[in-house]
């Protein structure tokens, strides 16, 4: 499965589930953000509101498909183990759990949730170094030259997923 693009063949294959429907148009709706946020210019002035909205955008679905936890919700890790192929969401897990940064024991998933929960979807209280530490991050996930920016941590994902789908003949 490719979240960059779908392959239909794929889909028909792979996404015979109750929750397929919601799940597909999730990944389309990731996939048309992340492919929008890198067509917005966010060094130029008059582009922050916009590329803001698509950054929070994608963002917030990518904690629905990525980070969220429980059995009851769309992420690929759930899908992964409902059909019986846990591999395939311990090596997703296994890289959001990897460092955000070479230096830093902070992980990428911690990065992003707390990106989304304590900045856009909640809005949480949040300190001074708070603030701070959001706001690098969040320039960090947009530089294009930061090896785990939000386009290489989705494509690094995607990686994962085409390859553990290859191996397990998907």
């Amino acid at each position: 499965m490719d979240i960059q693009s779908i392959d239909q063949e794929s889909l028909k294959k792979v996404f015979d589930t109750p929750f397929s429907t919601q799940f597909i148009f999730n990944i389309e709706q990731l996939n048309y953000r992340l492919e929008r946020l890198s067509q917005i210019n966010p060094n130029d002035a008059s582009n922050n509101k916009e590329y803001l909205m698509v950054f929070d955008a994608a963002i917030v679905l990518f904690r629905s498909l990525f980070l969220e936890k429980g059995d009851k919700n769309y992420t690929f890790q759930n899908y992964y183990r409902l059909i019986g192929q846990p591999e395939v969401a311990d090596a997703i897990d296994d890289f959001l759990d990897s460092r955000f940064e070479s230096w830093s024991e902070v992980s990428i998933r911690t990065v992003l949730k707390r990106i989304a929960d304590k900045f856009i979807c909640h809005v949480d209280s949040i300190t001074l170094e708070d603030l701070g530490l959001i706001n690098a991050a969040m320039a960090k996930l947009n530089n294009p030259t930061f090896d785990n920016n939000l386009q290489n941590i989705a494509e690094k994902l995607n990686e994962i997923i085409e390859k553990e789908r290859k191996t397990l003949n998907f």
